[in-house]
């Protein structure tokens, strides 16, 4: 009798599933600065494929407001794939078929065991994989209007808290002159 390997073997499977679930989740925040929330609340219907790449994703965001978010071609295509056997009114991110996505709060739990098993001593949370999101286009010369629109935000002085991060980097830049 040999209960154990298949035991671990199911075990193992189930646990590389759930990671690469939360490693999508984690890309998809970065590649495409949504909230959390909004991430956990996608159906497959919220992603628009065209020709195997998910082209951009459909957001019901703060105040109700809904917004286009365009996605990189690369990760559109690792995204597409993942929504293979998937229905219509499937969460994206959920734990099961049929079922619903995870808590924000069991995300959060999750990125935190996997930054302290990386030794990383900086708090890193869903939100500041927004942030970096958000940094990474101003880096690009983005325009700030642009980048309010593609983070769902109300007012440009919110959006504006990232330039901060933007002041940082130049003022390294100049440092040395």
């Amino acid at each position: 009798m040999t209960i154990f390997p298949t035991t671990f073997s199911a075990s193992r499977e189930f646990s590389m599933t759930v990671r690469r679930r939360y490693e999508l989740l984690f890309e998809l925040i970065q590649k495409s600065g949504l909230r959390i929330s909004e991430a956990l609340g996608l159906k497959v219907q919220h992603i628009r494929v065209v020709d195997g790449v998910a082209k951009h994703v459909r957001v019901i965001g703060k105040g109700n407001k809904e917004r286009q978010v365009p996605l990189p071609e690369a990760f559109g295509r690792v995204l597409a794939l993942s929504l293979a056997g998937k229905t219509q009114e499937d969460y994206v991110f959920a734990k099961k078929p049929g079922g619903k996505s995870p808590s924000a709060h069991a995300v959060r739990a999750y990125l935190k065991k996997l930054i302290d098993k990386a030794g990383i001593e900086e708090k890193v949370t869903p939100h500041k994989l927004r942030h970096t999101y958000a940094t990474r286009l101003l880096e690009k010369n983005v325009q700030l209007v642009d980048i309010q629109a593609l983070l769902g935000h109300e007012s440009i002085a919110t959006t504006q808290i990232y330039t901060h991060a933007g002041q940082e980097r130049l003022s390294k830049l100049v440092a040395d002159i």
